[in-house]
């Protein structure tokens, strides 16, 4: 009867036939007659191929037999536990190989020291043990700098963890950037000292650990900065390794990702966007792992919807990676998953996930206690000390019950905050009904009055309407497009454009004051503008003849301020005038500009003034954009207003659409910074690209 093994099984047997033979022919530990580099051989096929059980396997009876050091030994046993989940039995063995390590004997001895220092710091930042972290990490790049070793990347991570270990701490901001910035000098020296695959990646796998932690941290203008030398950092690496592909999408999307999340919780919202299309535009958005790190950033950024959306692919990323159902997995994934669709308001998928956390538990429990005992097992066959086990048991053992109970309880508080939240609701919606039927009892009083009111801003929005252009007909000789958007209150903004001859004139206005007063006025101004075009009067003339007509009787002190050109559409000659309004934009991508200009006063306020006009010499193929204040002071919730920079920003990005295209674009980027904010003003907009 034939009996089949599978490749790793004869591997292994193989290994362990090596060893036993040494052993039996030899004798005595140090006289194994197994040569060094054939001892390492192994280890490193070992590593190199990822099979952690014959890794462990074989750091232990290669130490046994005297052909690696107990150091070395300690070491391959911790990477290898740490690779299997093993984090307990990791932590132990990277322990044990420092404590060994302590005579500094030879630069293996110092290599492999570094190697599990940095690693037991990694591994204790991870678990959320900052202070044990921060003191290890402390603790061995002292040793490291006494012995002169300050320059191997073990040392430059242990400079990243001390950063990350302070940043956990109240009042080391200072401290943490002076950590991450040595760090990243040392990265950057041992860039320039060999610029291989392998010292870059090793830099930017700080750098990520950098951002990251600021994060983590709510130190996200931090996060900014380290983001910024991500970015430079990966430009430089994508020049000299064009090929690696897949490397640098993920770091891109990473870095894009990073850089969203900071800016998210700055409030700078149109920025966040920004760099997270930019992730979005990256083939790792795509992967399991991509669709989570969006969905953390919806969170940060409190897109409940985008949010449970992106979590509903979680099971892929969980099959992916075979993850096993454990108390981290639950906390790290599940949780954020519940708290996406508990904000979104899915009811049926909060219910859904509850259940399924709540069965999880149990699966969880029994692979906590099963891998519990298989760790304390193994701590148990190297110390064979009976008492140490139970102690470890103990102790893991009621780590894991706290983390249960916290887990459920977490839980048990989702549900109760979901209910309270139910009930407060229904009591505001019982107030709302009663509020409601007041007011409904008292609209009778009120509808005459309301009518009057909204009768008379229907006639001066019907005004403002009727008199400004509502068609853009196509000519062979220039595109033109204007909008002007109505704020809740009726304004004064106007525009108009009229084609006499070779010249096309245009105007943009801004009435003071609201209501039917400011549209009448404003139809005055438009009617005045086209009777003195037909004239063929220039913009300075049509100015100062505007002012005139306008501050005559002017009780009321209303004013506006205007910009009016005139194209001569054959050579692209522009004479303008500018009345007390915002700078137009002019230029193409990166040299679009705001028009320098003479300060004349608005029109309307005084009698007698003479308006002062200027001339571009071509503006053919350039986009000139003029706009309101409406545009740069539109507010979001945060009352923060759009910006003169944001408007460049955009322009300079959309200069090379068309005119309709580009009035479209920044119209949406208003709506999206005011963020379901009330307008606080008209806004109008004209664009012109004269060919």
């Amino acid at each position: 009867m034939g009996i089949r093994m599978s490749h790793r099984t004869i591997k292994l047997l193989a290994c362990f036939s090596l060893v036993v033979m040494l052993v039996v022919a030899c004798g005595e530990r140090k006289e194994t007659g197994l040569e060094k580099n054939t001892a390492d051989g192994l280890v490193l096929d070992a590593y190199k191929h990822k099979d952690y059980p014959l890794l462990l396997s074989l750091a232990d009876s290669l130490e046994k037999i005297g052909a690696i050091s107990e150091v070395q030994s300690y070491y391959w046993r911790g990477y290898a536990s740490d690779r299997m989940g093993k984090k307990r039995a990791a932590e132990y063995y990277w322990k044990k190989a420092e404590a060994g390590a302590k005579g500094f004997k030879s630069a293996e001895e110092v290599d492999y020291y570094a190697k599990s220092a940095s690693r037991l710091a990694n591994l204790l930042n991870l678990k959320g043990d900052y202070d044990g972290s921060l003191k290890e990490a402390i603790s061995a790049a002292e040793k490291l700098e006494e012995l002169g070793c300050d320059t191997t990347t073990d040392y430059v991570n242990l400079l990243v963890f001390i950063g990350c270990g302070q940043a956990r701490f109240p009042r080391m901001e200072d401290a943490t950037r002076k950590s991450f910035e040595r760090a990243y000098a040392k990265h950057l020296e041992r860039i320039n000292a060999s610029p291989t695959e392998t010292t870059y990646k090793g830099a930017i796998a700080g750098i990520v650990n950098m951002a990251y932690s600021c994060n983590a941290t709510h130190q996200y203008r931090e996060a900014l900065y380290w983001c910024d030398h991500y970015e430079e950092l990966l430009a430089q690496y994508a020049r000299r390794y064009p090929s690696d592909v897949d490397y640098i999408d993920k770091q891109q999307a990473r870095q894009n990702i990073y850089r969203a999340t900071a800016l998210a919780s700055l409030g700078q919202t149109q920025d966040s966007y920004l760099a997270y299309l930019s992730f979005r535009n990256t083939n790792f958005s795509k992967t399991p792992e991509g669709i989570y790190d969006a969905g953390e950033y919806l969170i940060e950024a409190k897109q409940w919807n985008e949010a449970a959306d992106c979590f509903q692919r979680l099971n892929e990323l969980v099959n992916k990676y075979h993850m096993e159902f454990s108390f981290e997995n639950i906390q790290t994934y599940y949780l954020k998953k519940y708290e996406a669709n508990l904000k979104a308001g899915r009811k049926d998928s909060v219910y859904a996930i509850s259940t399924y956390i709540c069965d999880s538990l149990n699966a969880a429990i029994d692979r906590a206690r099963a891998d519990n005992a298989a760790e304390l097992a193994t701590i148990y066959n190297t110390e064979q000390n009976e008492t140490q086990l139970a102690e470890n048991e103990a102790r893991l053992l009621r780590e894991r019950q706290i983390a249960a109970i916290i887990t459920i309880i977490l839980i048990g508080g989702f549900f109760v905050a979901y209910v309270l939240y139910k009930q407060k609701s229904t009591i505001k919606l019982a107030k709302a009904h009663e509020e409601l039927k007041e007011a409904y009892d008292q609209l009778e009083e009120t509808t005459s009055v309301k009518e009057r009111i909204e009768s008379e801003l229907r006639i001066a929005r019907h005004i403002q309407l009727s008199m400004v252009p509502s068609e853009f007909p196509q000519h062979d000789d220039f595109e033109l497009y204007a909008s002007m958007t109505a704020a809740k209150e009726v304004g004064g903004d106007l525009y108009d454009y009229l084609v006499i001859d070779d010249n096309l004139c245009f105007c943009v206005g801004d009435v003071s004051g609201k209501g039917v007063p400011a549209a009448l006025f404003m139809a005055q101004v438009i009617r005045l503008f086209r009777a003195m075009v037909k004239r063929h009067y220039t913009p300075a003339k049509i100015a100062t003849e505007l002012n005139a007509e306008l501050t005559e009787n002017n009780d009321d002190g209303m004013f506006i301020t205007m910009f009016i050109g005139m194209v001569h559409l054959p050579t692209g000659k522009l004479d303008f005038c500018n009345a007390g309004h915002n700078p137009p934009v002019v230029g193409n991508g990166s040299a679009s500009h705001f028009l320098e200009m003479e300060p004349n006063a608005p029109i309307g306020l005084w009698e007698g003034l003479t308006y002062t006009g200027e001339t571009i010499d071509n503006i053919q193929g350039q986009l000139f954009f003029v706009y309101s204040d409406g545009l740069n002071e539109a507010e979001n919730p945060q009352q923060e207003q759009f910006g003169d920079d944001r408007l460049l920003t955009m322009i300079k990005r959309s200069s090379e659409l068309a005119p309709r295209q580009v009035v479209e674009v920044l119209k949406e980027e208003v709506e999206r910074h005011r963020d379901g904010a009330e307008p606080n003003d008209d806004f109008t907009l004209l664009c012109l690209r004269v060919k």
